[in-house]
């Protein structure tokens, strides 16, 4: 009661200054944001949101701005210095399971997830812990997890932290405390509808996505209220009967589930245009029960913010057997004279999209493809062009995925190709650079019944094969490879891209590494003692120092449990926060 109440006397502080203002004709000028951020600490109004892109200081969004470009204008470190990077200070969450989080950072504060979804509040500059939050979990929620108990990392809005939970809750809290200001049921965990995204706040709507396709779970998209937590609107990303795209999922196939929208989306505030990603149909390898395109799994959507309507689309891999989940992020750039979005597809193949001209498709206006690369080995289909907008054409039967044999040496992998380790988009070179597994992989097709809830997968066997990971650059303009460095094990860390001229990022054998962003250079690495699977950010604090931060920790889902089961019996587990700078 007694915080409620000091809550109700600050709203009415401001509502008395907005009506003083108001008398004298000075609201428009400073507008209540203004106002409220000097009531809160670390208040994030709609313009810092709008305008993360022109702000070097924080780190504000997934990939810091809307436009996910993961590219941070700070300069104070840089080829010159790099070599002199230190760790500053290592916080250790004290969990062994995967960390797939980064460090988002608000006026010298940084708030990170993880594992098991705690949040932890952290000064920039000392790393001392201001608050923790801790969640209990059900304990029936852990069979419903398919890729380990990961989070992304939080939202950050007005005075207020945004948490979506592993049992399918939205918490908000106060950013000042730690405290939960409010817990919301937004899915049913008990069907495998879990939520591992960091969300995104938009012109007060908290947006995210579901997981759960490996459970027969037909996926979907929301917005709620970022005061009160309640629902705004709700898209599924497999359409029902009557709705544009279900023709191209035969009979009741449909409710099979599909299309997780679990990586956050991007969104263009020109046009008011909200981009996300959607991953692959269910069963993820049994594409006889569902013969068709699948629409809209694997794809990325364009979405009217405001009422989650479906504006427009682009598809990758229709009728995709190989769990070639399409929910990688999508960067907005603009480049060579056009408008595009970037994608890396777990299919092999990096595309720039034109955001901007639509073609009639089978479900609706399809994006028009303008350039497409492969980024390492791929056999599954022919070579992909614009000529049919970048369509595959498959290597059927050879490379089919059938109940009867094994088919070998499918490449890429269903990890890719790219993960969903974000790739980071240079405004200094104009390049993108993507972290990349370059490996194949053995199938074979099951026959499943469906239950939601249950898992469905529709394999027999599964296989990984030989292979190693790569850090590419590319020119965004044309997709032409610029440069390409090699590394032993997949790619398994998010890259940052910095106006000091460097690319930074993790590998397996836990180093963080720095390297040259117009060739690939190796310039700097430290030794974080546990693999990397988390992303790199940049920030400064009050103090006026740039700081790079990585998360830290083995894990996560996919082929980590399988393909590296040798590599964990030499090598340490275990995460954390590492936070670096020159030290003068």
């Amino acid at each position: 009661m007694v915080k409620q109440s000091s809550h109700f006397k600050r709203a009415a502080v401001s509502i008395a200054a907005v009506a003083a203002l108001g008398a004298s004709g000075l609201v428009s000028a400073i507008g209540v944001d203004t106002l409220e951020s000097k009531l809160y600490p670390n208040y994030v109004t709609d313009d810092m949101l709008l305008n993360a892109d022109k702000d070097a200081q924080n780190w504000l969004h997934y990939g810091r701005d809307y436009q996910t470009t993961r590219y941070s204008p700070l300069s104070q470190i840089n080829r010159e210095n790099v070599k002199k990077l230190k760790p500053m200070w290592n916080l250790s969450f004290g969990i062994l399971e995967g960390q797939d989080s980064q460090a988002v950072a608000v006026n010298g504060m940084i708030y990170v997830t993880t594992s098991f979804n705690k949040v932890i509040a952290v000064d920039a500059v000392s790393g001392k812990v201001q608050w923790k939050y801790e969640r209990e979990l059900p304990g029936d929620v852990f069979p419903k997890l398919c890729c380990d108990v990961v989070n992304r990392g939080v939202a950050v809005y007005k005075n207020k932290v945004y948490l979506a939970t592993l049992d399918a809750h939205v918490v908000a809290l106060d950013n000042a405390t730690g405290k939960v200001v409010w817990d919301k049921k937004m899915g049913d965990y008990t069907y495998a509808e879990t939520f591992t995204i960091m969300p995104m706040a938009l012109r007060n709507k908290i947006i995210f996505g579901t997981a759960g396709a490996e459970y027969g779970v037909r996926g979907w998209i929301a917005a709620i209220d970022a005061d009160t937590g309640a629902p705004v609107w709700k898209t599924y990303t497999i359409p029902g009967p009557g709705e544009p795209g279900n023709d191209t999922w035969p009979g009741e196939s449909w409710k099979y589930g599909g299309g997780s929208a679990w990586i956050t989306g991007a969104y263009d505030k020109e046009t008011n245009a909200l981009y996300w990603p959607v991953g692959n149909p269910g069963p993820d390898f049994d594409r006889h029960v569902r013969v068709g395109d699948n629409l809209f799994t694997n794809s990325n959507l364009t979405l009217d913010p405001d009422t989650g309507k479906i504006k427009s689309y682009f598809n990758y891999t229709p009728n995709d057997p190989y769990d070639y989940d399409g929910v990688n992020e999508m960067i907005l750039v603009d480049v060579g004279g056009k408008k595009l979005w970037l994608h890396g597809s777990r299919n092999g193949h990096l595309y720039g999209i034109d955001r901007v001209n639509t073609v009639k498709a089978k479900a609706g206006q399809e994006h028009k493809c303008v350039w497409v690369t492969a980024m390492q080995r791929v056999n599954w289909t022919k070579p992909i062009t614009p000529a049919n907008n970048c369509k595959p054409i498959y290597n059927w039967p050879e490379k089919d995925v059938v109940y009867d044999k094994v088919t070998t040496d499918i490449a890429p992998s269903l990890d890719g190709g790219k993960e969903w380790h974000p790739m980071a988009y240079s405004h200094r070179t104009k390049m993108v650079y993507v972290p990349i597994y370059d490996f194949a992989m053995d199938l074979q097709a099951k026959k499943m019944e469906w239950k939601r809830g249950e898992w469905y997968l529709g394999a027999k066997v599964i296989n990984f094969n030989a292979g190693a990971g790569l850090i590419k650059g590319f020119d965004a303009a044309t997709g032409k490879l610029v440069w390409s460095k090699s590394q032993s094990y997949p790619a398994t860390s998010g890259t940052l891209a910095t106006a000091g001229g460097l690319v930074f990022y993790g590998d397996p054998e836990g180093y963080f590494n720095a390297v040259n962003d117009e060739t690939g250079e190796h310039l700097w690495s430290f030794q974080t003692g546990s693999a990397i699977h988390g992303n790199p950010t940049s920030h400064t604090a009050p103090n006026g120092k740039q700081y790079v931060t990585i998360v830290y920790g083995a894990g996560g889902g996919g082929i980590w449990p399988i393909w590296f089961a040798e590599f964990y019996k030499k090598n340490q587990k275990g995460g954390g926060l590492m936070v670096f700078a020159v030290d003068d």
